[in-house]
């Protein structure tokens, strides 16, 4: 008989099956001589006219530190919902989570994280 753990164990395993057999099927179904236009920057297959512009690091660095503290506040909600049956250590568990998620906030806010230059 199967414990639950490993039920999970099993459900883990044929998860990073299917994970890696859909992304190395690419590898093997795809073509393998591509032309020259699909060397070129863009695989539209229009040659592109003028050079290409990158977006600057700082701009990804901002969207990802909006993701983290994002999804920070969302994690706050199951807390919020059932906070009347957690009762004073559920209060001081959101408290440290808080806690630790405020000083990130304000660590990476001194070392500049957050400006638009």
């Amino acid at each position: 008989m199967i414990t639950q753990y490993g039920a999970l164990l099993i459900y883990v395993l044929v998860a990073f099956l299917v994970a890696y057999l859909v992304a190395s099927s690419s590898q093997h179904m795809g073509p393998k001589a591509p032309g020259g236009l699909k060397r070129v920057t863009y695989e539209s297959g229009i040659v592109p006219e003028a050079p290409v512009k990158y977006f600057s690091v700082r701009f990804y660095r901002v969207a990802m530190f909006f993701m983290i503290f994002d999804v920070a506040v969302m994690s706050l909600y199951p807390w919020a919902t059932s906070l009347r049956s957690l009762h004073q250590a559920g209060m001081l568990r959101v408290l440290a989570f808080l806690a630790i998620v405020g000083l990130a906030f304000f660590y990476v806010w001194n070392r500049g994280g957050f400006q638009w230059d």
